[in-house]
C-alpha cells in the first residue's frame, strides 16, 4: 500500500498521516501496554483488519496519525468520521486509540485530528471512541482500573496522566458511562413475562433472516437524545452476530452446571422455549421477545463474549452485556428483566458462563442530565466495577 506521509515539526516531534498497515502494526506494538503477548497481538489484528477493510472505501473518512521522537513511536491517534456514529442524534467526528508520551505530543495529535474533523465540515469532536467499538470499547476508564479485563470495554490507557493532557486541550468530560457487575442471577420482575409475548433462542440462520427486524427495532429504540450511538446501524448489528457465533465450541463448558428444565420447572416461559429451540445451535447471547399474536420482535439482549478467554485458550466463562433493546409502549410488562433471567439460565446451564456485566450505561452528562431508566432498571441488581468519560470540543 502506497504510504501518504505528512509532517508536523514541533521541536523534536514528526508526524505522520500513514495508512501503511505494516507501519500501524510496528507502532502499536511499540505503544500498547499489555502484558500479556497473546492478547496483545490479537487486538492489534482487530485493529489493523478493521483498517484495511475501511482503506479500501475511497469514500470513507479515516485518519491515522503516528508521531515520533528520534525515530521512535510516541503517539498514535486515530480520526474516524463512521457514518453510523452519532452524538444526540447529530454526526459527529471521533479521536480514538489515543497514545501519547507527553503533553506535546498529545496537543499536536488531537490537533490533527481537529483539523480533519473541521474539513469534513463537522462541528464536534469525542473521544476516546476506539472503532471498531463493539470489540475494544470507548471512553477513558477512571475507575475500576484493577478489574480484570472485559472484551468490548475500553481499557486502562496505561498513562495515568491522559485526563489531564485532554483537560488541557481543552476538551471537555462531557459524558459518564458505568459498567455493572449482575450479581443477582435472577431478577423478581423476569419471572412472569406478559402472558401475550413469548421468549425465543433462534439459530444463525434464523437470526441472519431477522437482521432487519432487529435493525428496525434499534432505530425505535435507541434514542437520538443518546450521546454515543452506532447501535442501530445494519453492518453493526451484523459484527454483534458475527462477534456472538464466531467463536468455536471447544471453548465453551457443555457440561451442565444443572438441569434448567428442573431448575425452572415453574417458570413455563423458559421451558417452553428450550423444548422448542435447537439447543447446540441457538445463539444463547441474542435472547429475544416476541408478541405471540403478530410474532413482532419487541425486545432483544445482545451479549459479547469475552474473546480475550479464548485468546488465551481457556474457557470462555464471561459475557459483556452489550445492548438491550425493548420496543417503546412495551414497558412494565417484563420484557427486559425476563430477557435477563432468561439469558443467564440458558448460558448458565447450556455454556457455562457464568459472569455478566452490563457495559457502557450512559449515567450521566455535564449538563447534569441523569440517566433515570437506566438507574432505576438495571442498578439494583448489579455493582458498579468501572466508569469511562468521554471527552467533547468543537472543532475550530
Amino acid at each position: 500500500m502506497v504510504q501518504t506521509i505528512q509532517k508536523v515539526q514541533k521541536t523534536y516531534i514528526e508526524v505522520n498521516d500513514t495508512r501503511d498497515l505494516i507501519e500501524i502494526q510496528k507502532a502499536m506494538s511499540k505503544l500498547l501496554s499489555i502484558q500479556d503477548t497473546l492478547v496483545k497481538e490479537n487486538i492489534i489484528k482487530s485493529l489493523v483488519d478493521y483498517l484495511k477493510s475501511k482503506f479500501v472505501l475511497p469514500e470513507y473518512k479515516i485518519k491515522v496519525f503516528i508521531a515520533y521522537s528520534e525515530g521512535e513511536p510516541c503517539g498514535f491517534v486515530i480520526s474516524d468520521l463512521n457514518p453510523e456514529y452519532k452524538s444526540y442524534g447529530r454526526k459527529c467526528g471521533t479521536f480514538g486509540w489515543l497514545k501519547a508520551e507527553s503533553q506535546e505530543i498529545c496537543e499536536i495529535l488531537l490537533k490533527l485530528c481537529e483539523l480533519f474533523v473541521k474539513e469534513n465540515r463537522l462541528r464536534k469532536i469525542r473521544g476516546p471512541i476506539n472503532f471498531p467499538k463493539n470489540q475494544l470499547g470507548f471512553g477513558l476508564q477512571i475507575s475500576g482500573i484493577d478489574e480484570r479485563w472485559l472484551f468490548g470495554v475500553a481499557t486502562s490507557n496505561g498513562n495515568p496522566y491522559l485526563y489531564d493532557y485532554l483537560i488541557n486541550c481543552n476538551y471537555k468530560p462531557e459524558s459518564e458511562y458505568t459498567c455493572m457487575h449482575v450479581v443477582e442471577e435472577s431478577w423478581k420482575k423476569g419471572n412472569t413475562l406478559d402472558k401475550n409475548l413469548r421468549l425465543c433462542c433462534l439459530p444463525l440462520d434464523e437470526l441472519e433472516d431477522s437482521l432487519d427486524e432487529i435493525v428496525e427495532l434499534a432505530g425505535d429504540s435507541f434514542s437520538s437524545l443518546l450521546p454515543d450511538t452506532s447501535g442501530g446501524g445494519r453492518e453493526n448489528v451484523e459484527e454483534l452476530l458475527h462477534l456472538a457465533s464466531n467463536v468455536p465450541k471447544k471453548y465453551f463448558r457443555y457440561q451442565r452446571f444443572y438441569d434448567p428444565f428442573k431448575t425452572y420447572k415453574d417458570i413455563p416461559e423458559f421451558i417452553e422455549v428450550w423444548k422448542e429451540a435447537d439447543l447446540e445451535n441457538m445463539i444463547t447471547t441474542f435472547p429475544m421477545v416476541f408478541e405471540r399474536k403478530t410474532n413482532k420482535l419487541v425486545g432483544i439482549l445482545i451479549g459479547v463474549l469475552d474473546y480475550y478467554q479464548c485468546w488465551k485458550g481457556e474457557y470462555i466463562s464471561r459475557v459483556n452485556v452489550h445492548t438491550a433493546m425493548v420496543r417503546r409502549g412495551y414497558n412494565g410488562k417484563g420484557v427486559f428483566s425476563s430477557l435477563n433471567n432468561f439469558g443467564q439460565a440458558t448460558n448458565r446451564s447450556m455454556r457455562g458462563i457464568t459472569y455478566y456485566e452490563g457495559t457502557a450505561i450512559w449515567t450521566k452528562n455535564s449538563k447534569g442530565v441523569n440517566n433515570e431508566e437506566a438507574v432505576s432498571s438495571i442498578f439494583p441488581h448489579c455493582r458498579s466495577n468501572r466508569k469511562h468519560l468521554v471527552f467533547e470540543k468543537l472543532a475550530k
